[in-house]
């Protein structure tokens, strides 16, 4: 039988992030679908907390034709982004931790 793996401390903060995140996008997703005319406050919102990838993804949004513009795409791009830095940043202190210790 293996041993369960360990989260520890930086694991318990990146899936905190990563269902604040979910809880986020979900919410903004349900708005853009029940709401005659949203003002989405949620999807700002979802953009400042998954920056710097997010805030890049918002950018680079305008850029694209008209007929590619769906904002639940975009909600989940921004998703996937902060999932994303969740990801790397648990990986990256766990090198860290390794090297120095």
């Amino acid at each position: 039988m293996t041993e369960p793996h360990r989260v520890g401390p930086v694991g318990c903060l990146a899936l905190a992030y990563s269902g604040l995140v979910l809880a986020l996008g979900i919410f903004s997703i349900v708005v853009l679908l029940t709401v005659q005319d949203p003002i989405l406050l949620s999807g700002v919102a979802l953009m400042y907390l998954t920056f710097p990838l997010g805030w890049l993804i918002w950018q680079a949004w305008d850029l694209l034709p008209i007929e590619l513009m769906n904002p639940i795409m975009l909600v989940l791009l921004l998703m996937g982004a902060g999932w994303f830095q969740a990801w790397a940043v648990s990986r990256l202190v766990r090198q860290l931790a390794r090297r120095n210790g």
